[in-house]
């Protein structure tokens, strides 16, 4: 992706809301090619918010995939999965 011009880009996204589930499902490989692409080609040119939440993403996912590269320690797992059976949050 080319780098847009910042200073013409919107500095307020009307439809934030939406446009951050779509980044959501966009990151979890949920979203169509073609709201993929018309975000990414379209919307990120003329939405510096939007744009920048998406290369912070980007840049979180790929530190997480780099750093998260060995086994969870067990009782942080058992924890984990206790929680799910009991249905909370830890």
């Amino acid at each position: 992706m080319e780098e847009p011009d910042k200073s013409k880009m919107k500095t307020d996204c009307p439809e934030k809301q939406q446009c951050m589930q779509l980044l959501q499902r966009i990151m979890d490989g949920e979203a169509t090619d073609a709201e993929r692409q018309h975000f990414i080609e379209h919307h990120l040119n003329e939405c510096l918010p939007c744009y920048q939440e998406y290369h912070l993403e980007v840049a979180l996912k790929e530190m997480l995939k780099s750093k998260c590269t060995g086994k969870a320690p067990s009782d942080l797992v058992e924890k984990i999965k206790s929680a799910i059976d009991q249905n909370t949050i830890m």
